[in-house]
């Protein structure tokens, strides 16, 4: 009785899991309800579902690693409170969803939780959960006003930099699917991918937002080396980049503000003054926090400065040199970087634990691609690969991780990924990865 119930878990889990991107940008709570729920399951289902002969355990390098990846963050916050003696709980709330996921990456990774078809979860999001995201969500803000004003384009509650970055990445993963499986999917399928795709870049253009764009470089680069290069060649390879660049660019130029804010982040780059008070310019300010926050950062590298005593710090005269009061003053809402955030936040643990959360993903890609797989697990590395690259382009000019439900989506795809990624290489003979 307790296998068919475990069964029956699995197969709702599942699903739950393969719709879970649908709502992340138009329904508030969803990601973090949902996490919530998995965690809870999960529990249940690693209890029950015991596999005498299981590949994986914790005693694997790969395993602990990325626990150890989901706790850190935690476990950073924690000690630099200790050291400050200053323990303020709202701090936990972010880095707790990362921690809700270790049960769901151990799930997945056991085979506890899995797709309930013949394809993987991540398979799934690519060619049909993401491009339904993508439609749903510009059909959603087409039909519902935002608070946000006229001019940037996003959903009730999300910033127009989080969401502008999240619709452009969920066009590249489906672009990179669609292109990884085009002669897999049927017409449908196709049709729907490229709609998705076009409604991804829409809505990220029309958000005004220029987090992640920096990353597009990036990913054609992989999307060249790793998907069109096998299947085209050099030639074509060039010639197929360069109309999605052309096609990109004319976009852009068709966007008049977000073009604008582009020659103008340009110039304000430009116009940065070392030794002189700065303009309160987005750009500026922005060069203006991370040369703070290092600065707060060397002062308290062990107990950091939690979200805000740092302010006592503010009016210093080697800050006041090329800061104005305002740029002084607006770190308290955070750096706007990630790395920069949690190091002034948390000292050096801040700084480990962003760190080990970028490199840990980038090395567990880079070795499932060194494994020349095929199939599944090689969309999934190269899946990785792009999301936690256009993760930490993104994190160099706003934070990630500090908000709840991001915190969730990041932790559930995550877990998702590498779980899927890791149940493949142990459960399956190498020849089939």
């Amino acid at each position: 009785m307790k296998i068919n119930n475990a069964n029956n878990l699995n197969k709702l889990l599942s699903l739950l899991v393969l719709i879970s991107p649908v709502f992340f940008l138009t329904v508030r709570h969803w990601t973090n309800l949902v996490v919530l729920f998995l965690f809870i399951c999960c529990l249940y289902l690693l209890v029950v579902d015991k596999k005498p002969n299981s590949a994986l355990s914790l005693s694997g390098v790969w395993a602990k690693l990325i626990c150890a990846m989901f706790i850190a963050q935690l476990a950073a916050i924690a000690i630099s409170q200790l050291f400050r003696l200053d323990f303020y709980t709202p701090n936990w709330d972010a880095p707790l969803r990362l921690v809700l996921c270790i049960p769901i990456f151990l799930a997945i990774a056991h085979g506890s939780l899995g797709a309930f078809s013949s394809q993987s979860i991540s398979l799934h999001w690519l060619t049909f959960v993401f491009p339904i995201t993508l439609i749903w969500t510009l059909f959603f803000r087409i039909n519902w006003p935002t608070s946000w004003g006229p001019v940037d384009l996003t959903t009730y509650f999300v910033d127009p930099l989080s969401f502008g970055s999240y619709t452009l990445l969920f066009s590249l993963l489906t672009l990179l699917g669609l292109s990884e499986y085009w002669s897999k999917l049927g017409f449908v399928r196709r049709c729907l991918c490229v709609l998705g795709i076009f409604s991804g870049f829409y809505l990220s253009l029309k958000s005004g937002s220029r987090t992640g764009w920096f990353n597009t470089p990036v990913f054609f680069g992989i999307w060249a080396y790793f998907v069109l290069k096998p299947k085209f060649g050099f030639k074509k390879t060039i010639f197929l980049i360069v109309v999605f660049i052309s096609i990109l660019f004319v976009s852009l130029l068709s966007n008049g503000y977000l073009l604008d804010k582009f020659i103008l982040g340009w110039k304000e780059i430009n116009n940065y003054k070392l030794n002189q008070v700065n303009a309160d310019t987005s750009v500026e300010l922005r060069l203006s926090f991370y040369r703070m926050g290092i600065t707060y950062f060397l002062d308290r590298p062990f107990a950091g400065w939690g979200d805000l005593s740092w302010m006592a710090q503010m009016n210093r005269p080697e800050l006041a040199q090329f800061a104005s009061e305002y740029a002084r003053e607006s770190p308290k809402h955070g750096f706007h970087n990630e790395i920069i955030t949690n190091s002034v936040r948390s000292g050096i643990w801040g700084l480990i634990a962003s760190i080990a959360f970028f490199c840990v993903v980038f090395l567990k890609a880079i070795q499932g691609l060194k494994l020349k797989s095929t199939g599944e697990h090689r969309i999934i590395s190269l899946t990785l690969l792009v999301f936690i690259s256009h993760l930490f382009i993104a994190g160099l000019t706003t934070e990630i991780t500090n908000l709840v439900f991001l915190s969730s989506f990041i932790g559930l795809t995550l877990a998702v990924l590498l779980g899927e990624q890791i149940y493949l290489e142990n459960y399956l003979p190498h020849a089939k990865i």
